[in-house]
């Protein structure tokens, strides 16, 4: 099991400054996190940093660390402008981004304004993510939505193609990430993620590379109510059922995080975005990577015994 941070783009208790993307830059690179995250919206009940803008900036922060996002709302975008920027991202940072994409749908208004159907965008996300591939190979194709002209994406990205890992817990997103790079499931028991990883292992049938990832939101503290009621602020911030949700997130003391991720690594997690709402940042983030991450065994961090 690798780490990562999910980065607070989205402004739900402190402002994200040119200061914070720095911090969590270094922060990263210092404690070897696999890789930084950035949520997406165009428009947002909060104030939110651009995805592109955002991880473009983390990745000339960074030397190592890969950069994605978590996830980008694909079926709100021309296919043509995701494939060029994220080639050209890819080109910049020696291949270390990652395309992480979703449906979206849950706030109105930015589909309004974008003059997009909601009804229909599993669909239109299947077809972009097509285009995607179309356009990186210069390969000519025409389907409902999106047309790939055959012309050569230059420079290409790293190895062809950027990484696509699929946002979701539904069966269509199971589906549509099996014929991708990887996953990245929210508000999953261990049981229900051991289920999802066997349906995407039945339905690729072959050893292709992939990577079983995860969002996990959490909040670390010696103090397990007030770890608890911080994320029930945040879930307010969100207009999201703070009691419905709460069995998915992890709260209290570093060994309870610990205890969790564990549960995961044995259900066959290999990748866990770590969300870490709430103020102080970077001091959740430092504690995950001091007093969390080193309590797990070797068996499942992956690392030397």
């Amino acid at each position: 099991m690798r780490f990562g941070l999910l980065v607070p783009t989205v402004m739900e208790s402190e402002p994200c400054t040119l200061g914070r993307l720095r911090a969590a830059a270094t922060l990263a690179e210092t404690h070897g996190f696999e890789a930084l995250w950035v949520g997406d919206h165009l428009l947002y009940r909060l104030p939110i940093l651009d995805a592109t803008v955002a991880v473009s900036v983390l990745a000339a922060m960074t030397t190592d660390v890969a950069i994605g996002t978590n996830v980008l709302q694909l079926p709100l975008r021309r296919p043509i402008d995701v494939a060029k920027s994220f080639s050209t991202l890819s080109y910049l940072s020696n291949g270390r981004v990652i395309l992480g994409v979703g449906v979206g749908g849950d706030y109105h208004p930015e589909w309004d304004a974008a003059g997009v159907e909601r009804r229909g965008r599993g669909a239109r996300c299947d077809e972009a993510i097509e285009a995607l591939g179309w356009l990186w190979a210069g390969q000519a194709e025409a389907g409902e939505s999106f047309t790939s002209p055959g012309v050569p994406m230059a420079p290409p990205p790293v190895g062809g193609r950027v990484p696509i890992w699929v946002g979701g817990r539904s069966e269509a997103a199971i589906r549509r990430a099996a014929r991708c790079d990887g996953t990245l499931s929210m508000f999953v028991s261990p049981a229900h993620y051991r289920h999802i990883r066997d349906q995407i292992l039945d339905l690729r049938g072959d050893d292709r590379p992939f990577r079983f990832g995860l969002e996990l939101l959490g909040r670390i503290d010696d103090h397990p109510e007030r770890a608890r009621d911080a994320l029930r602020s945040t879930f307010g911030r969100y207009d999201l059922d703070a009691d419905a949700l709460a069995k998915y997130v992890v709260t209290g003391r570093p060994e309870d995080f610990a205890e969790a991720l564990a549960e995961f690594a044995d259900a066959g997690v290999d990748h866990v975005s770590v969300y870490l709402p709430g103020p102080g940042w970077e001091d959740q983030a430092h504690r995950l990577a001091t007093e969390v991450i080193p309590l797990l065994t070797p068996a499942a961090t992956g690392a030397p015994r």
